[in-house]
Order: C-alpha cells, then structure tokens, then sequence
C-alpha cells in the first residue's frame, strides 16, 4: 500500500510539472510573442483538464476508424482499424474549454481513417460528426505535405492518412464535405456551450493505478481501456449521455475556483446546473472542502459515493482521519444516491428526449435561443416528433448536408417533427419567439422503389494511369471487371442512361443510387441535381419530363487502384527525405498486396413518388 502511494505521488508530481513548468510557461511566452497557442494534452503524464485548459485552443484527436451502425456506410475490416477514442475521451478537451471560458476546441481529425488513398469521403461524414458531438468547433485534419506542381504524380506524401491533396481522386468533390463542415462550424461556434452537468473526474484514482511496475505512466488514445473506460467515471458519465444528458468535466484545480451563484453552479468559463461526484477511493481534502463549500451553499450536487481516503505517503493516515471527520461532520447534508440520473430528474433536471430516440446531439446556448447538432448514428429512420429540452416558439430546420432551411413542424413547443436517415445529420435552431421563415419541406413515400434499368453508356472522362476506352453495361458493376486499364483507373466517369417516367402526373421523385463508389455529381435532363458523396446517396429530382429523361451521373473513384497498378510496374514513387512512409499498423507499406477495389456506380438506382406530408 505504501508503494501504491508513493507511485501516485511520484506521478501526480510529473503532472505538476507538465502544468506548471512547461505548459503554462511555454503558452505565456506565446502568448507574449503575438502568438495563440493549440495543445494536445492527451499521451501527458497528468491532468488532461487542467494542461488541455492551459492553452488558448485546446486540441483532441480522433484516430483509426469508428464502427457505426449505418446501413450502406463499408468498413473493409482489411482497410481500417478500431478507433482509440470514443465521445468521453474527446470531451476531456471540450470539457477544459468550456470551464475555462476558451471559445474554440479543435480536432486533429480523422488521422488514419483508413489505409493509404484508400478513405472515401462517405467514411469521413461520420466520424467528423462524431468529434462535433464531443463538443469541437474547429476541425482541422491530419496534415498535408507541400510539393511543386512537376512532381510525379502521387506527389509527395506524409506517412499519416488521411491525405486531402489535389493528386487525390475525390479532391474534386472534397469541396461538397468542406461546405458540410463549414455550415456545421459557423454555428458550433456561434454563442456558448449549453452543457447543464458538471462531473468531477477523480484523478487521483488514475494515479493510484498500478500497472506492471509502470510509473511514468501517460494518459493517451491507445491505453484509455486501462485508465479510462473500466473507471465508475467512464460508467456514470456514460449512463448520463444515455439518457440525455448533456455533461462537462472538471478537475481538483478548478473545483476551487467554482462558486454558486443563483443556485447555479459557476466555473471560471460558464455556468452548470448540477455537479455530480462519481464513486471514487481518493479524493484531497481540499477537494472535499471544495464540494461541500458549493453544497453549503445551495448548489446542486449529487455523490456516487463518497471517497474512502486521501492520495500521496505523507501523513497519509493521519489526512485520511480529516478526510473522514470532515465527512462526518456533514451527516445527511450531503446527497448520496446510486441512481444519480434518477436523483437528477428528482431535483428537476431532465435529459434531452432525443437521446431515448437514439439520437445524439450537443447543444449551445445563443441570446434568442439555442442550436442543436443532432445525428442520427443508428440504423433506423427517424419520422416522427421528437422531444427536446428547450421549449421553443419557432424552430428552423438546416441541413447542413444541402444547405436547404425551413420552418419546423412543433408542437407544445417541446416536441419538433423530423425526418432523419441513418447517417443523417441536421442543425436545429430554436428561437424564444415566433419567427417568420418558409416551411421545412417534409416529404413522405406512397409507393414502393422503381429501378431504373436500361442499357448504360460508360465513359471515362479524367484521371489515370491511362483513359479506358467507352463501355456499355445491362448490370451495374465495377468497372474494374472491364479490362487492364478500367481495374487501374482511378479517376472519374460519367453513366449516362435514358429512362421513361414512370408517372407523369408526379412532380417530384426520391433518387437513390445504391452503393456508389464513392462521390457523384448527377444530372437529369442537363439539370444539375449537385454530389452526393455520403451516405445515403439519395436525393430529390424535382419535375421529371414526360415520357423520357436523360440521367447522367458522373462517378470518381479512390486513387487505390492507380497507386497498386504504380506498385505492381515496380515504380519508385516513395522518394521523400526521411520518410515514415508505413501502413496503418506502422509497419512496411506495400500496396502490391491490395485487391483492386471496387469502383463506379454499383447501384441499384431507384426512383420513388414524393409526396408533401399533411399533418
């Protein structure tokens, strides 16, 4: 027990120096030099809050591959591995943001999503609304490497994917996902966090860990099943989000700089309207002090339970007897309960609805209002009224997807009608006041799906190592079944087919693609209908000329099979000075290896009659 002790000492003195020494120092003298300065915290040995909360732009990190549970979205097991992070992790930075009052949280995003040109645009949607929902409001993604225009294509590459250059096929269609982004983004970043509970993260737990003899011990992505997940913390904060809650963490350090005022429970960056302690063994007396000082004075908060001893060697015993007195000394004062998120709907605190639906979201808080960011990450489709936690006059409906706004449907003003499909994602914004704004257009399906089949006209149109020449498909397949060139192709290619509309008295029909491999630009009649390149591949086409239309919808492929073709003719592309050029386990890159990879529009295409809803 006294070696548990004196390691917990030994690295809670690490995480003071990380802080004190390095962090704070290294950010003033940025911040005297006219600079602004981003931290990732995470792999420190110490506090994630409180180093995270030390810079001006606090940064998490999303690595490897999310497994979601959307129809349609691929996860080639060969391509891609399990992802470190999940929302809880990501949040630590968030959460150092919001109770320090810093504005922006940021994300190095979506590194090694995927092998080496082998992430498509549809697997990046997700995981992106993923690091939105842990509160980040200023993505960035895995750096990118310069090189001049002469280089030989693939150009010159960092040994990280994802790696979103112009040599990379779906670079022309990355435009439709940076606009995705940047309308979720101006509004992520619009007024303030509006997380309502506070959890105290007991890291003197963390310290106390014992690990094989390890002492230096950092708190990184790919360990966070040892220090992370199995904790009380993880659990609670967990059953929490499930029932729609929406939840900040806070550390020893800041818990002393928290007050109550009007019942409200107020850290240096934003106010909370309860503080939930977790199960722990050790906690500091001036911890404890803190929380029963805000307890004292009206605040709300809610024990798990109550801590058993102090953390560090010294006068261990005889600080754990305060610890203990001071304890005693609150008899029935303090709350404990096992079922906090029942104690909280006692004390008037609900969840948001959307979250018994499924859905996830994160909300932020404006002067006439509020924004919500909701997902739906499940396989089911949402068409119905949904309850939120914010009674509101009005609510505007934005796909950030389209760009398309409209009035919602609500009733009681608590309950908003929405259509949401698996991958979907929306922006709701609420208003206190009733606000004049078209309706959202909901519409709904009467019939089932027609196919649309004929006798397609494939031509390539850009790309490489060489152009295939012109083929015409009964059966939508990959055209890498069509000789040499086509299973080398990376580029893009235009399917051209002529169809008979089905009804002519409709006005407006449901596009759906099926697999598509991987973004399309339609168009219908030489309409332009824009890209779709996540999942689903479903749009609307409006008005379909009577009796035939032309559909013509241009597909562009990943650079995988151009860059195996590269390998396999025993071309040299890796000539970069000290390069880490490896595969996503770290270890030699060869892509000789690979099976080409399906490309092209592989269909089913359907229509389907769109009706206006009637409520």
């Amino acid at each position: 027990e006294d070696a548990r002790l004196i390691r917990a000492d030994y690295r809670e003195t690490l995480s003071d120096l990380v802080l004190e020494d390095m962090s704070v120092n290294w950010i003033k003298w940025c911040n005297e030099n006219g600079y602004l300065a981003k931290y990732q915290a995470h792999g420190c040995p110490g506090n994630l809050i409180d180093i995270y909360a030390s810079a001006d732009i606090p940064e998490c990190e999303s690595f490897y591959a999310t497994e979601f549970d959307i129809p349609g979205l691929r996860r080639e097991e060969s391509d891609a591995r399990e992802a470190y992070p999940d929302k809880i992790l990501l949040k630590f930075a968030s959460s150092a943001a919001n109770v320090a009052g810093k504005p922006l949280t940021s994300s190095e995003t979506l590194t090694w999503l995927r092998e080496h040109f082998k992430t498509a645009l549809s697997q990046c949607k997700p995981e992106i609304g993923q690091i939105f929902l842990s509160g980040v409001n200023h993505v960035f993604f895995h750096g990118s490497t310069y090189y001049p225009d002469e280089a030989a294509w693939p150009g010159w590459k960092f040994y990280a994917s994802v790696n979103f250059v112009p040599t990379y096929t779906l670079w022309k269609d990355a435009s439709y996902m940076f606009d995705y982004i940047t309308r979720c983004q101006s509004l992520l970043q619009s007024g303030v966090s509006d997380n309502e509970i506070l959890v105290y993260w007991p890291f003197h737990d963390v310290t106390a860990l014992e690990l094989d003899h390890i002492y230096y011990y950092e708190l990184a992505i790919n360990n966070k099943n040892e220090w992370l997940v199995p904790t009380e913390f993880h659990k609670l904060t967990t059953a929490l989000m499930e029932q729609g809650y929406s939840v900040d963490f806070i550390s020893d350090r800041f818990l002393e700089k928290t007050v109550i005022e009007g019942g409200k429970i107020k850290t240096p960056g934003r106010d909370y309207e309860a503080l939930i302690i977790p199960d722990s063994r050790y906690m500091p007396i001036s911890t404890m002090e803190s929380l029963v000082r805000l307890n004292d004075a009206g605040g709300k908060l809610v024990f798990q339970g109550l801590p058993e001893e102090v953390p560090g060697y010294n006068r261990h015993a005889e600080r754990t007897e305060e610890l203990l007195a001071l304890l005693e000394e609150q008899g029935d004062n303090l709350t404990v309960k096992d079922d906090v998120p029942g104690e909280l709907m006692n004390k008037g605190i609900r969840g948001e609805g959307l979250a018994l639906e499924g859905l996830d979201f994160i909300r932020r808080d404006l002067e006439d209002g509020k924004v919500y960011y909701v997902v739906n990450h499940t396989p089911k489709v949402i068409d119905q009224y949904v309850s939120m936690g914010t009674k509101a006059g009005s609510v505007i409906i934005m796909d950030p997807l389209s760009g398309e706004t409209g009035r919602a449907r609500v009733k009681g003003g608590t309950e908003v009608y929405l259509q949401m499909k698996p991958g979907d994602a929306l922006l709701l914004r609420t208003f206190d006041s009733k606000v004049s704004a078209g309706d959202w257009n909901y519409m709904e399906t009467s019939v089932e799906a027609e196919e649309i089949t004929g006798n397609w006209e494939l031509e390539f149109l850009e790309g490489g190592p060489a152009i295939p020449g012109q083929n015409h498909l009964q059966d939508l397949q990959s055209w890498t079944i069509l000789g040499d060139d086509a299973e080398a192709f990376s580029g893009t290619a235009r399917y051209t087919l002529t169809f008979e509309n089905p009804d002519a008295i409709v006005n407006n029909w449901q596009l759906d693609l099926g697999d598509v491999r991987e973004s399309a630009r339609i168009r219908i009649n030489g309409r332009e209908l824009g890209c779709l390149w996540s999942v689903p591949f479903i749009t609307e086409t409006g008005n379909l000329d009577p009796g035939e239309n032309i559909l013509e919808i241009e597909v562009t492929n990943l650079t995988a099979n151009r860059l195996r073709d590269l390998e396999l003719k025993g071309v040299e592309w890796k000539i970069f000075y000290e390069i880490n050029m490896v595969n996503r386990h770290y270890e030699e890159f060869d892509a000789k290896l690979w099976e080409p990879m399906p490309s092209g529009l592989l269909g089913p295409v359907t229509i389907t009659p769109l009706t206006e809803m009637e409520f």
